[in-house]
């Protein structure tokens, strides 16, 4: 659709590999990645512990809520953050526009404890896979031609994937040494900028 440093179809597979990241707790392949960039990191039931505490168990004290209504409403009080609990209808916005565009989130190949119908769907997770997927498509012709699509993806974001991200990825490794919750910040990071990225590009691609 345009011309970048970075095609977009490749903009796209990397936001899905960092929402994976954020989605499954990290394997041999991912440890072995680590070593080969140069992070020092433990033994892999380690790094799975560090994933479990930070990102899947909210009563671990170490939990940091990956989801967009949640934490765009936390607070800091003498250097500890405080986050309220997930609403049922924190991420209606979200549902919708996946339900708009057929987005299956449920299909996502996901940590056990991140399934089911109480796992609210604005997920950063779910949005950057959602985001990826829809880059892939339009680089390839898929959705394209359809600016109703590249309107919605842009729209969403702007609505979502601005205004805290950088925050999460600037908490996410904050006391931690593995250097894998570092890794996975630095992932999410890239991704979400080349993302903008694109969609700057759409906008002003877009007829006036």
């Amino acid at each position: 659709m345009f011309q970048t440093s970075m095609p977009e179809e490749e903009v796209g597979r990397l936001a899905v590999t960092a929402g994976s990241l954020l989605l499954n707790e990290p394997d041999p392949a991912l440890q072995d990645s680590l070593q080969k960039a140069g992070y020092h990191v433990p033994a892999e039931k380690s790094l799975q512990q560090i994933f479990y505490d930070r990102l899947g168990i909210p009563q671990s004290g170490l939990y940091l809520p990956p989801y967009e209504h949640v934490f765009r409403k936390g607070h800091q009080e003498n250097s500890t953050w405080h986050f309220p609990p997930a609403r049922h209808d924190g991420a209606v916005q979200v549902e919708n526009i996946y339900r708009f565009l057929g987005f299956r989130h449920r299909e996502i190949p996901v940590n056990p404890m991140l399934k089911g119908p109480h796992i609210p769907d604005d997920h950063l997770g779910f949005m950057l896979v959602f985001v990826g997927s829809a880059l892939e498509g339009i680089a390839t012709g898929k959705n394209g031609e359809d600016a109703v699509f590249v309107s919605t993806i842009s729209q969403f974001v702007e609505d979502h994937l601005d205004g805290w991200v950088e925050e999460f990825c600037a908490l996410l490794p904050v006391g931690e040494t593995a250097g894998y919750l570092e890794a996975l910040a630095d992932a999410v990071q890239d991704a979400v900028g080349l993302v903008r990225s694109c969609v700057t590009q759409y906008q002003e691609m877009a007829p006036a």
